[in-house]
């Protein structure tokens, strides 16, 4: 457990790097494009690949690969058994994904109308995004390879790599608006070729980690039992492991129906409520999935189950203060990252609602990661497949219904439900199966868990009457150095509960801190 620990804060730290540079890159496209046209045209054209790149990154593509190549690794045949796997799954990707973009390229007019239905009413809304889209959709070719190669290292226990991969994306777009804006049509124009230049430095610095264990080499492809076995796990996966996002687009679909703005509004609160989705969720789905894979393999049931309970009990740790956080903090986060130049107070208004609905479902978002997991980790992607089907119509009956008065923040609330019906299918799945059994541990702790994030829950609240009664008035310095107390102030109310209450002990919170 140690090791698994070790390498989900590796993870963590550089997600959290990138995360830093997105917030960085976010402030500045809301500066530069606000919640106008070209702001919705950009968001809408990005999504396509975005939707791609978490599914592989984080889903489907190593949920299958992994898995796979564990078994490879662990009893590998011969010598050059793991070497021909991965040729073989990198030669199958480059030229799927090569062929998929000549599609995407052409289409790109009709999938726009598919992706943004509302568009066909404005008619430079709808050009701009079909033009940004063909800018930015080769970026699939990119990191769809990016990905491959964080997966392979990923089952030789090497995380960084991958973990960094995403902050040279935020880079790219942050030198983007400062180098390119200047010399092309648009900010947006500028946003679109940063996407595509960041998918080509993320291939060349996840192809150069690759390096330390293979050569893989471009060759025609084999369809041997391997790969069939991985085309097994993976189709069925892009749906079941990248239902959020899916939820996401269909949520950007319906909002292209909405005024102006809705899409960017949506954009910029999904964007802060991934953060501690990307922190912990993520990064501890990325760790566990090995770690779940080889003690299956060795049928090490204790393991498994001890692996399985901790990473609940994690979630659960981390996901509740997060999610009580974003959910009060709204408004001030928004206002003091965002509302400047062309983001007026209204899209702080809109923003920081949908922001609040969102984080009600952030504990299920990052429970998914860790339950979802517990399939790939054994071979079963069909089924989380079958259970977001349900999770998706969830969201879109509920949508369709709180649109009309909620405007966009009924699509947030819908998302979180829809969330939370996704987790508790998946655990039911699990336990019918014998799979997962919560520990004592577990629960005891859960319990404390939820007695500590209720406090502070009051105590935020409190905190937030006093600190910004008076926001509009203050500078930005204040605010941001009152939001930093604030938080400050948070992390010792919960940690020192969680302490009092026996949750961790000073000695655990220690070794997590120096780690």
């Amino acid at each position: 457990m140690k090791s698994l620990f070790r390498s989900f804060f590796t993870v963590s730290f550089y997600t959290f790097l990138s995360r830093v540079l997105g917030f960085i890159r976010d402030i500045l496209i809301a500066r530069y494009l606000g919640s106008t046209v070209i702001a919705d045209a950009f968001f809408v054209a990005f999504r396509i690949p975005n939707f791609f790149r978490r599914v592989l990154a984080e889903g489907a593509y190593s949920a299958a690969l992994i898995p796979v190549f564990s078994g490879v690794v662990l009893n590998p045949k011969d010598e050059r058994e793991a070497s021909d796997f991965v040729e073989n799954t990198t030669s199958m990707l480059l030229f799927a994904t090569v062929v998929l973009t000549i599609l995407f390229f052409f289409g790109m007019p009709y999938i726009i109308q598919v992706l943004a239905p509302g568009f066909t009413d404005n008619k430079e809304a709808y050009e701009l995004a079909v033009h940004f889209g063909k800018i930015i959709f080769p970026y699939i070719i990119f990191i769809s390879l990016a990905a491959h190669f964080a997966s392979i290292n990923n089952v030789h226990e090497r995380f960084a790599a991958g973990a960094f991969a995403p902050a040279i994306l935020n880079i790219s777009f942050i030198l983007s608006l400062f180098f390119l804006t200047p010399f092309v049509t648009t900010a947006g124009h500028a946003l679109s070729y940063g996407v595509l230049i960041g998918g080509v430095l993320q291939f060349l610095y996840l192809y150069r980690a690759v390096l330390n264990f293979y050569r893989p080499r471009i060759r025609i492809p084999v369809l041997n039992e391997k790969l069939k076995k991985f085309f097994k796990l993976f189709l069925p996966g892009v749906v079941g492991s990248g239902v959020i996002q899916l939820n996401i687009v269909i949520g950007t679909i319906i909002a292209s129906f909405l005024p102006v703005g809705a899409i960017s509004h949506i954009y910029y609160a999904d964007r802060l409520n991934q953060l501690p989705l990307a922190i912990f969720g993520i990064a501890l789905g990325i760790v566990l999935l090995p770690s779940l894979s080889k003690a299956i393999k060795q049928s090490d049931q204790e393991t498994t189950n001890n692996i399985q309970n901790r990473s609940i009990e994690f979630s659960l740790l981390i996901s509740l203060p997060s999610a009580i956080g974003l959910f009060i903090l709204a408004e001030p986060i928004i206002y003091i990252l965002f509302e400047r130049g062309a983001f007026v107070k209204e899209d702080t208004f809109y923003t920081a609602k949908v922001l609040s609905y969102f984080a009600l479902g952030l504990p299920a978002y990052i429970i998914i990661k860790v339950l979802v997991s517990c399939f790939f980790a054994r071979e079963d992607t069909k089924t989380p497949l079958y259970i977001s089907i349900v999770s998706v119509i969830t969201n879109v009956v509920l949508s369709l219904l709180l649109i009309g008065s909620m405007r966009e923040m009924g699509i947030a609330v819908a998302t979180a439900i829809s969330a939370w019906v996704n987790a508790l299918l998946l655990y039911l799945f699990l336990a019918i199966r014998n799979h997962m059994k919560f520990d004592d541990l577990l629960v005891r702790n859960s319990i404390k868990i939820l007695l500590s994030s209720s406090l502070l829950f009051v105590g935020i609240y409190v905190l937030n009457g006093l600190f910004f009664t008076n926001i509009s008035g203050n500078s930005v310095l204040l605010n941001s150095a009152l939001l930093l107390l604030m938080i400050f102030l948070a992390i010792i109310i919960y940690f020192g509960l969680v302490i009092m209450l026996k949750v961790l002990s000073v000695n655990q919170l220690r070794e997590y801190l120096k780690k």
